[in-house]
């Protein structure tokens, strides 16, 4: 079975197309837009010689990619809010679980949001119950300091 080189490309097209919905950063989107439209071209009569489609497939790519994506995925996007990921944490209220001993005054375990978590305290020993804030993360051990404090 011999497939015209239209097919060929039509075919690539909507298999990037189709495989962008696992992406979802729109770039396999118009690398397949450009391949369809090359196939579509090639359909419509455009010379299939002398590397014509690939150059075709080339500069619509490029003008996809950097001319439309840009403005389509603000839209479609937003703006992302430029943020630390600590904001989550910092100044939020946990409960000691344990630990912040005399065998490791610095270190024990807190409950926040649900989940215990290993903390660290620089100002030493805390009884399990107290209540105390966030004030930095290193990893996945919060930095805590006891309120009122």
């Amino acid at each position: 079975m011999d497939l015209s080189s239209e097919y060929l490309w039509l075919g690539l097209g909507f298999a990037l197309i189709i495989a962008e919905v696992t992406m979802g950063n729109f770039i396999l989107f118009f690398i397949g837009l450009a391949a369809a439209i090359t196939g579509i071209g090639l359909w419509l009569g455009m010379p299939a010689g002398n590397g014509i489609p690939f150059m075709v497939f080339a500069g619509l790519a490029l003008v996809l990619l950097v001319g439309v994506r840009s403005r389509l995925k603000f839209h479609l996007v937003g703006e992302s809010v430029q943020g630390s990921a600590d904001e989550d944490y910092i100044d939020k209220e946990v409960t000691v679980v344990g630990g912040f001993d005399e065998a490791d005054p610095q270190r024990g375990r807190v409950n926040y949001r649900g989940a215990d978590w290993n903390a660290r305290s620089p100002k030493g020993q805390l009884a399990p119950g107290a209540v105390a804030k966030i004030v930095g993360r290193d990893g996945n051990t919060l930095i805590i300091e006891q309120e009122n404090g």
